[in-house]
């Protein structure tokens, strides 16, 4: 019986969907997403419409898009752990001015090899100065990007950890503001099992304990 729930916890987990950081989103289509406001940052290039998410035992994988984007023009944008066990803290505005928290940030960046498109655009994650991945992960319109963080960084590695977290924009220069996603809350995503899956285990667990024991019984009987 071990042997059968152990199967149906590994198979429940490959039904999850792993993200795969390739510039290929079709991996995105049954995980979670958040919405953002539409111009409500003046400068396009910063201006976040949605955020996709989700996270293993070792990293936080996101999806973001933007509402525009140039050849030449750098993406620069941050992921800050609201409840982060380890890193330095810098201090944010994401509820107001009257409100600042302390929190570390991951710093994400996406720059152009080529101009004549957006082929070719590496993503770099760095954290308090140290780059930690370059992917080539940008769709070819440059809206588009996904990348992942390791959560040993932040202390929040392991099964069962939740995750509090806001994405951040760069100052715009027209008006000095900061496009905050989601605005005014925090998205809460929790490593390991999903919801939906806990359930299914259970669910398949309980079967395979009725199933035993009805084949026991037929043993004794004999």
């Amino acid at each position: 019986m071990l042997l059968v729930v152990l199967i149906v916890v590994c198979g429940t987990k490959t039904l999850a969907g792993e993200i795969r950081i390739d510039g290929d989103f079709a991996d995105w289509e049954d995980k979670p997403f958040v919405s953002d406001t539409k111009h409500d940052i003046k400068t396009p290039g910063l201006d976040f419409l949605q955020v996709g998410y989700f996270a293993d035992d070792e990293y936080l994988y996101l999806y973001v898009d933007r509402l525009s984007a140039k050849k030449s023009e750098p993406w620069y944008f941050h992921v800050v752990i609201l409840n982060a066990e380890e890193g330095e803290g810098q201090v944010h505005y994401p509820f107001g001015n009257e409100d600042p928290i302390s929190a570390p940030q991951f710093d994400i960046t996406s720059y152009y090899i080529k101009n004549k498109n957006h082929e070719g655009t590496v993503v770099n994650v760095s954290f308090e100065g140290e780059e930690l991945e370059e992917t080539f992960s940008v769709a070819n319109n440059g809206k588009n990007i996904e990348f992942r963080i390791p959560l040993s960084k932040v202390g929040l590695n392991g099964q069962n950890k939740e995750i509090e977290f806001m994405l951040k924009s760069n100052v715009d220069e027209k008006t000095g503001g900061i496009d905050w996603v989601p605005d005014g809350r925090k998205i809460i995503v929790t490593t390991g099992p999903t919801f939906w899956q806990i359930p299914t285990v259970i669910l398949f667990s309980a079967v395979s304990f009725v199933a035993y024991t009805r084949l026991k019984r037929r043993e004794i009987s004999r």
